[in-house]
């Protein structure tokens, strides 16, 4: 009898696990994840086995420590599945599941070319592995129901220990896939014993059994003649109303939202950044590694926060005036945004040059990312289909992987390159005394091209009368996305 109940409830499990799969995942995001394994695994082989961990490790880490912010609740939970039999904590623990099994495929085929287990070993590379992975899920699925500031808090955690696990790879848990132990086993065995003893099993429930009264908030209201004259005083114009919306963001306190200012949480956590980074440029051996890093860490944090603010869009009232004039407004605020944040990093690089000439050759990057970054990150996240946040500040579905996500990550990817190529090619120039002059040559003339197609973009996107195409897409693929 309980043989028969065992096996019932894993075929359930299965089914859900099933379910969650199919619901995530397309044929195309299954063809993108094996080119990702394939370049992954390219790379490892390519790469010096006395570096390979130190590229390989960080890696890891973020494929165990970053595809837990996609998990989370949806509006559909809520409403549907939260109202069957369903055990909601096996609904997250699945969802988490579903997430970190096209990682945990890249992860064992790139950690098992650079495993050097002896046979007694192997056992502790797959009790690594187990660990790893149940880590991921509750923690996925703990995170997914926090706060956006502890989500923030833990994509900036996960940053720093790729960051340090590119210095000393042996502090982390995920070194444990290159070079298992009994050690690395209880290393990480210990964080899944950790993470099972945090999971919120009560906050689960009582969002199973009383979802919209857990989550819901009230909003100031706006009520009186002085209440209203503050409004009007402050969303006056078109564009001291867009700049208003696109410089602030609500932030939930209890069971209220209150007002927070976007330009002055984003100039502070830029002003870290760049305060930790020259620090570590001034203190670690290798400036040119750390400043990379840095900046690639920073470009895929900025972009990724850009592209996720579409999800609070509401067409219904962006589009009921003259949309035309919304879009050009909407994006002055948010390229002004963002030439305040990335002020910080260009002071930074300025600082450093004395000591390492080629940080002169990131300002042309910082240049072009208020003048591309503001439009392309909401094109790029419309194009791979991110879900439109609805009542409850949930998002109408968990987000959909398909080819067209990894497209959209190519095409990040690829101007990412491309803004960077100068600081490069400078780097290259510095260590490589026979060919300095003409790398530098390449660099300034690659410079001037950049920027030249990046204030081409901005006129383009914002100031021409092009931009009705590009918005009018925009506004289509959001429908097709189910925006209203």
């Amino acid at each position: 009898m309980e043989g028969g109940r065992g096996g019932s409830d894993a075929r359930r499990l299965l089914r859900l696990l099933r379910y969650e799969v199919k619901a995530r995942y397309t044929l195309g995001s299954v063809f993108g994840t094996a080119v990702y394994a394939v370049l992954m695994v390219w790379m490892a082989l390519s790469t010096p086995r006395s570096v390979a961990a130190h590229l390989v490790v960080p890696l890891l880490t973020a494929a165990f420590i970053l595809p837990g912010q996609a998990v989370g609740l949806t509006k559909t939970d809520v409403d549907f599945v939260y109202a069957t039999q369903a055990d909601p904590a096996e609904v997250l623990l699945l969802r988490a599941a579903a997430t970190v099994l096209p990682q945990l495929a890249v992860a064992v085929a790139v950690s098992a070319l650079l495993v050097s287990a002896t046979p007694a070993g192997l056992p502790c590379y797959a009790a690594s592995l187990v660990f790893l992975s149940m880590f991921s899920m509750l923690a996925g699925a703990a995170v997914g129901l926090a706060s956006l500031y502890i989500k923030l808090a833990v994509v900036v955690l996960g940053f720093l220990l790729m960051f340090a696990g590119f210095f000393r790879p042996e502090l982390l848990p995920t070194y444990g896939l290159v070079s298992p132990s009994p050690l690395y086993a209880a290393y990480s065995g210990a964080l899944a014993a950790l993470m099972y003893a945090l999971f919120p099993r009560r906050r689960i429930k009582e969002l199973a059994v009383n979802a919209y009264g857990v989550l819901a908030v009230t909003t100031p209201r706006v009520s009186g003649p002085q209440g209203r004259a503050a409004a009007h005083a402050r969303f006056g114009t078109p564009w001291r109303a867009i700049w208003v919306t696109s410089s602030t963001f609500y932030r939930r306190r209890g069971e209220t939202l209150s007002r927070v200012s976007a330009l002055k949480s984003g100039l502070a956590a830029s002003l870290v950044a760049a305060a930790a980074g020259y620090a570590a440029a001034r203190l670690l051996p290798d400036l040119a590694v750390v400043l990379t890093l840095q900046y690639f860490l920073a470009f895929i944090t900025f972009f990724d926060v850009a592209a996720n603010t579409i999800m609070e869009e509401r067409l219904w009232l962006s589009l009921s005036g003259d949309a035309d004039l919304y879009f050009k407004y909407k994006m002055l605020a948010r390229s002004a945004l963002a030439a305040a944040f990335v002020s910080p990093l260009a002071a930074e690089a300025a600082a450093l040059a004395p000591l390492f000439p080629p940080a002169l050759y990131l300002m042309p990057a910082l240049a072009s990312i208020p003048l591309v970054v503001p439009a392309a990150s909401w094109l790029v996240a419309a194009y791979s289909g991110l879900p439109q946040m609805r009542e409850l500040d949930l998002p109408q579905s968990p987000p959909r992987m398909s080819l067209r996500s990894y497209l959209a990550l190519l095409s990040a990817t690829a101007y990412y390159l491309f803004a960077f190529s100068p600081y490069y090619m400078a780097v290259a120039a510095f260590y490589l005394g026979d060919l300095s002059r003409l790398l530098y040559a390449a660099a300034l003339a690659w410079s001037a091209v950049s920027l030249a197609l990046s204030a081409l973009f901005f006129y383009a996107t914002t100031l021409s009368r092009w931009r009705r195409a590009v918005w009018s897409w925009l506004v289509n693929r959001l429908l097709e996305n189910g925006y209203v």
